[in-house]
């Protein structure tokens, strides 16, 4: 288990968001979100797209898939409800 969540899991209720706070503060500032990104990015590029590997091909489908099932939800949530309403007025009617 991690310092953090070994941490959290010693805190009462009241005290989680400033631990948590805390723990942002120290392990999320912009220079170390940047610092991490730019290694992974380049460390991808080395293993995979350096190689020819098809990962990257699977993973932006995969990312696309997602996002796209992300934007199209709200969309066809609003007619599943919309059915089950119809179906139940529709019963009521009988």
């Amino acid at each position: 288990m991690s310092k953090f969540a070994q941490g959290l899991s010693k805190l009462k209720l009241g005290e989680v968001p400033a631990y948590v706070s805390d723990h942002a503060g120290k392990h999320w500032t912009p220079a170390k979100v940047h610092s991490r990104t730019f290694n992974f990015l380049h460390q991808y590029k080395e293993k995979y797209i350096d190689t020819g590997s098809i990962k990257p091909l699977t993973d932006t489908m995969i990312g696309l898939f997602f996002f796209s099932y992300a934007v199209a939800w709200p969309q066809e949530y609003k007619h599943m409800k919309a059915e089950e309403k119809a179906k139940l007025e529709g019963k009521a009617a009988h």
